[in-house]
Protein backbone atom coordinates (compact mmCIF):
# COMPACT_ATOMS: atom_id res chain seq x y z
CA UNK A 1 0.00 0.00 0.00
CA UNK A 2 1.06 3.62 -0.41
CA UNK A 3 2.49 5.38 2.65
CA UNK A 4 0.08 7.73 4.45
CA UNK A 5 0.63 11.50 4.43
CA UNK A 6 1.29 11.52 8.18
CA UNK A 7 3.56 9.43 10.39
CA UNK A 8 2.34 6.38 12.28
CA UNK A 9 2.96 8.27 15.52
CA UNK A 10 0.60 10.99 14.30
CA UNK A 11 -1.97 8.39 13.25
CA UNK A 12 -1.84 6.94 16.77
CA UNK A 13 -2.28 10.41 18.26
CA UNK A 14 -5.30 11.24 16.10
CA UNK A 15 -7.16 8.00 16.82
CA UNK A 16 -6.25 7.75 20.51
CA UNK A 17 -9.58 9.20 21.69
CA UNK A 18 -11.62 7.12 19.25
CA UNK A 19 -10.43 3.54 19.86
CA UNK A 20 -13.69 2.12 21.20
CA UNK A 21 -15.74 3.91 18.55
CA UNK A 22 -13.55 2.59 15.73
CA UNK A 23 -13.53 -0.92 17.17
CA UNK A 24 -17.32 -0.97 17.42
CA UNK A 25 -17.62 0.05 13.77
CA UNK A 26 -14.96 -2.50 12.80
CA UNK A 27 -16.78 -5.32 14.57
CA UNK A 28 -20.02 -4.39 12.84
CA UNK A 29 -18.19 -4.52 9.50
CA UNK A 30 -16.62 -7.90 10.32
CA UNK A 31 -19.96 -9.61 10.94
CA UNK A 32 -21.54 -11.26 13.96
CA UNK A 33 -19.96 -14.66 13.26
CA UNK A 34 -16.47 -13.36 13.94
CA UNK A 35 -17.04 -13.41 17.69
CA UNK A 36 -17.81 -17.14 17.42
CA UNK A 37 -14.86 -17.75 15.12
CA UNK A 38 -12.29 -16.08 17.36
CA UNK A 39 -13.63 -17.71 20.49
CA UNK A 40 -13.27 -21.11 18.81
CA UNK A 41 -9.72 -20.35 17.63
CA UNK A 42 -8.64 -19.29 21.12
CA UNK A 43 -10.41 -22.08 22.98
CA UNK A 44 -8.99 -25.01 20.97
CA UNK A 45 -5.36 -24.19 21.77
CA UNK A 46 -3.97 -27.22 23.61
CA UNK A 47 -2.08 -25.40 26.35
CA UNK A 48 -2.73 -24.75 30.06
CA UNK A 49 -4.60 -21.48 30.51
CA UNK A 50 -1.96 -20.02 32.83
CA UNK A 51 0.87 -20.58 30.34
CA UNK A 52 2.80 -17.50 29.19
CA UNK A 53 2.34 -18.23 25.50
CA UNK A 54 4.27 -16.45 22.79
CA UNK A 55 1.69 -15.60 20.14
CA UNK A 56 2.06 -13.96 16.74
CA UNK A 57 -1.10 -12.31 15.37
CA UNK A 58 -0.26 -12.52 11.67
CA UNK A 59 -1.67 -9.66 9.56
CA UNK A 60 -3.17 -8.50 12.82
CA UNK A 61 -5.20 -5.50 11.66
CA UNK A 62 -6.66 -3.97 14.84
CA UNK A 63 -5.64 -7.06 16.82
CA UNK A 64 -8.82 -9.15 17.04
CA UNK A 65 -7.17 -12.58 16.97
CA UNK A 66 -4.46 -11.75 19.49
CA UNK A 67 -6.87 -10.24 21.99
CA UNK A 68 -9.19 -13.24 21.69
CA UNK A 69 -6.29 -15.53 22.59
CA UNK A 70 -5.22 -13.31 25.47
CA UNK A 71 -8.71 -13.46 26.97
CA UNK A 72 -8.16 -17.21 27.30
CA UNK A 73 -4.45 -16.88 28.14
CA UNK A 74 -4.00 -13.76 30.28
CA UNK A 75 -0.24 -14.30 30.63
CA UNK A 76 0.35 -14.46 26.88
CA UNK A 77 2.69 -12.16 25.01
CA UNK A 78 0.92 -11.04 21.84
CA UNK A 79 3.09 -9.82 18.97
CA UNK A 80 1.47 -8.43 15.83
CA UNK A 81 2.50 -7.68 12.27
CA UNK A 82 0.47 -5.87 9.62
CA UNK A 83 1.03 -3.75 6.54
CA UNK A 84 -1.60 -1.10 7.34
CA UNK A 85 -0.32 1.62 9.71
CA UNK A 86 -3.85 2.75 10.57
CA UNK A 87 -5.20 -0.67 11.58
CA UNK A 88 -1.91 -1.46 13.32
CA UNK A 89 -2.25 1.81 15.25
CA UNK A 90 -5.63 0.71 16.59
CA UNK A 91 -3.98 -2.52 17.73
CA UNK A 92 -1.11 -0.63 19.38
CA UNK A 93 -3.44 1.79 21.14
CA UNK A 94 -5.66 -0.93 22.58
CA UNK A 95 -2.63 -2.98 23.65
CA UNK A 96 -1.16 -0.04 25.55
CA UNK A 97 -4.47 0.80 27.17
CA UNK A 98 -5.18 -2.81 28.20
CA UNK A 99 -1.58 -3.62 29.22
CA UNK A 100 -1.16 -6.37 26.63
CA UNK A 101 2.50 -7.38 26.42
CA UNK A 102 4.08 -7.71 23.00
CA UNK A 103 5.52 -5.83 20.06
CA UNK A 104 3.98 -4.56 16.86
CA UNK A 105 5.67 -4.42 13.46
CA UNK A 106 4.25 -2.57 10.46
CA UNK A 107 5.39 -4.43 7.36
CA UNK A 108 3.93 -5.89 4.16
CA UNK A 109 4.19 -9.67 4.23
CA UNK A 110 4.11 -9.82 0.46
CA UNK A 111 7.82 -9.13 0.89
CA UNK A 112 10.03 -12.12 1.68
CA UNK A 113 11.82 -10.42 4.60
CA UNK A 114 8.70 -9.76 6.65
CA UNK A 115 9.81 -11.77 9.68
CA UNK A 116 13.42 -10.60 9.93
CA UNK A 117 12.81 -8.82 13.26
CA UNK A 118 11.04 -11.77 14.91
CA UNK A 119 12.82 -14.56 16.75
CA UNK A 120 11.54 -18.13 16.36
CA UNK A 121 10.00 -20.18 19.15
CA UNK A 122 6.37 -19.03 19.02
CA UNK A 123 3.75 -21.26 20.60
CA UNK A 124 1.00 -19.96 18.31
CA UNK A 125 0.75 -18.14 15.01
CA UNK A 126 -2.81 -17.18 14.10
CA UNK A 127 -4.46 -15.13 11.39
CA UNK A 128 -7.93 -14.33 10.05
CA UNK A 129 -8.81 -13.39 6.48
CA UNK A 130 -5.34 -12.46 5.30
CA UNK A 131 -3.84 -15.31 3.28
CA UNK A 132 -6.38 -15.07 0.45
CA UNK A 133 -5.01 -11.62 -0.44
CA UNK A 134 -1.74 -13.28 -1.49
CA UNK A 135 -0.85 -15.25 -4.58
CA UNK A 136 -0.68 -19.01 -4.08
CA UNK A 137 3.09 -18.86 -4.57
CA UNK A 138 3.58 -16.19 -1.90
CA UNK A 139 1.13 -17.88 0.49
CA UNK A 140 3.08 -21.14 0.17
CA UNK A 141 6.35 -19.38 0.95
CA UNK A 142 4.79 -17.46 3.84
CA UNK A 143 3.48 -20.63 5.46
CA UNK A 144 6.95 -22.17 5.29
CA UNK A 145 8.25 -19.04 7.03
CA UNK A 146 5.50 -19.38 9.66
CA UNK A 147 6.52 -23.02 10.16
CA UNK A 148 10.05 -21.81 10.88
CA UNK A 149 8.82 -19.30 13.47
CA UNK A 150 6.97 -21.92 15.54
CA UNK A 151 8.57 -24.17 18.13
CA UNK A 152 8.04 -27.93 17.85
CA UNK A 153 4.49 -28.59 18.99
CA UNK A 154 3.46 -25.05 18.09
CA UNK A 155 0.05 -24.35 16.56
CA UNK A 156 -0.88 -22.53 13.36
CA UNK A 157 -4.50 -21.35 13.17
CA UNK A 158 -6.28 -19.50 10.38
CA UNK A 159 -9.69 -18.51 9.08
CA UNK A 160 -10.08 -17.91 5.32
CA UNK A 161 -12.80 -17.76 2.65
CA UNK A 162 -13.52 -21.15 1.08
CA UNK A 163 -15.23 -22.40 -2.05
CA UNK A 164 -17.15 -25.68 -2.30
CA UNK A 165 -15.74 -28.45 -4.47
CA UNK A 166 -17.22 -28.39 -8.02
CA UNK A 167 -19.65 -31.33 -7.57
CA UNK A 168 -21.28 -29.54 -4.64
CA UNK A 169 -21.06 -25.94 -5.85
CA UNK A 170 -24.59 -25.48 -7.19
CA UNK A 171 -26.28 -26.89 -4.09
CA UNK A 172 -23.93 -25.06 -1.78
CA UNK A 173 -24.66 -21.73 -3.46
CA UNK A 174 -28.39 -22.43 -3.25
CA UNK A 175 -28.05 -23.06 0.48
CA UNK A 176 -25.73 -20.08 0.99
CA UNK A 177 -28.24 -17.72 -0.62
CA UNK A 178 -30.65 -18.51 2.24
CA UNK A 179 -28.10 -17.67 4.96
CA UNK A 180 -27.76 -14.18 6.45
CA UNK A 181 -24.87 -12.31 4.81
CA UNK A 182 -21.71 -11.99 6.87
CA UNK A 183 -20.67 -8.65 5.38
CA UNK A 184 -22.47 -5.58 4.08
CA UNK A 185 -21.18 -2.74 1.95
CA UNK A 186 -22.98 -0.31 4.22
CA UNK A 187 -21.01 -1.40 7.29
CA UNK A 188 -17.74 -1.25 5.34
CA UNK A 189 -18.50 2.30 4.23
CA UNK A 190 -19.56 3.31 7.74
CA UNK A 191 -16.28 2.13 9.24
CA UNK A 192 -14.02 3.69 6.63
CA UNK A 193 -15.99 6.93 6.44
CA UNK A 194 -15.51 7.48 10.16
CA UNK A 195 -11.87 6.35 10.00
CA UNK A 196 -11.12 8.85 7.23
CA UNK A 197 -12.82 11.63 9.20
CA UNK A 198 -10.74 10.88 12.32
CA UNK A 199 -7.51 10.59 10.33
CA UNK A 200 -8.08 13.74 8.31
CA UNK A 201 -7.36 12.13 4.93
CA UNK A 202 -8.78 9.34 2.75
CA UNK A 203 -6.94 6.24 3.94
CA UNK A 204 -8.89 3.93 1.64
CA UNK A 205 -7.17 5.48 -1.39
CA UNK A 206 -3.84 4.23 -0.05
CA UNK A 207 -4.86 0.59 0.30
CA UNK A 208 -4.32 -0.21 -3.37
CA UNK A 209 -5.37 -3.41 -5.07
CA UNK A 210 -4.02 -6.93 -4.88
CA UNK A 211 -2.70 -9.00 -7.77
CA UNK A 212 -5.30 -10.46 -10.11
CA UNK A 213 -3.84 -13.89 -9.42
CA UNK A 214 -4.36 -13.70 -5.66
CA UNK A 215 -6.00 -16.73 -4.07
CA UNK A 216 -9.27 -14.95 -3.20
CA UNK A 217 -11.06 -18.23 -2.41
CA UNK A 218 -10.32 -21.93 -2.79
CA UNK A 219 -11.80 -25.23 -1.59
CA UNK A 220 -11.16 -26.42 1.94
CA UNK A 221 -8.94 -29.22 0.61
CA UNK A 222 -6.80 -26.57 -1.09
CA UNK A 223 -6.20 -24.75 2.19
CA UNK A 224 -5.35 -28.00 3.95
CA UNK A 225 -2.93 -29.01 1.17
CA UNK A 226 -1.26 -25.59 1.36
CA UNK A 227 -0.67 -26.04 5.10
CA UNK A 228 0.57 -29.60 4.83
CA UNK A 229 2.93 -28.68 1.99
CA UNK A 230 4.56 -26.18 4.37
CA UNK A 231 5.46 -29.02 6.74
CA UNK A 232 2.57 -28.96 9.21
CA UNK A 233 0.96 -32.14 10.52
CA UNK A 234 -2.23 -33.19 12.33
CA UNK A 235 -4.30 -30.67 10.40
CA UNK A 236 -7.93 -30.28 11.44
CA UNK A 237 -10.87 -28.39 9.96
CA UNK A 238 -12.46 -26.78 13.01
CA UNK A 239 -15.38 -25.05 11.30
CA UNK A 240 -16.92 -24.56 7.87
CA UNK A 241 -19.81 -22.20 7.26
CA UNK A 242 -21.27 -20.35 4.29
CA UNK A 243 -18.33 -17.98 3.97
CA UNK A 244 -15.16 -19.41 5.44
CA UNK A 245 -13.19 -22.26 6.92
CA UNK A 246 -11.15 -22.39 10.14
CA UNK A 247 -8.14 -24.71 10.09
CA UNK A 248 -5.60 -25.64 12.76
CA UNK A 249 -2.33 -27.53 12.36
CA UNK A 250 0.62 -28.63 14.48
CA UNK A 251 4.33 -28.26 13.85
CA UNK A 252 5.61 -31.72 14.72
Amino acid sequence: MQPPPISQAEIERRISGHLDELLALWWAEQGAEKVRDLELMATVLPFPRDRALRVLDLCCGPGDVGRAIRRQYPNAQIDGIDRDPFLASICAGVSRRDNIRGRLITRDLEESDGFTDLSPGYDVVATANALHWLTAERASALLREVHGLLRDGGIFLFAEPALPEPPFAAGFEEWKAKQPPRYSRENWERFWSRANAVLGYDHTKLLGSRDDDRIDEMPVAGWVELVEAAGFERTDVLLRDADEVIVAAVKA
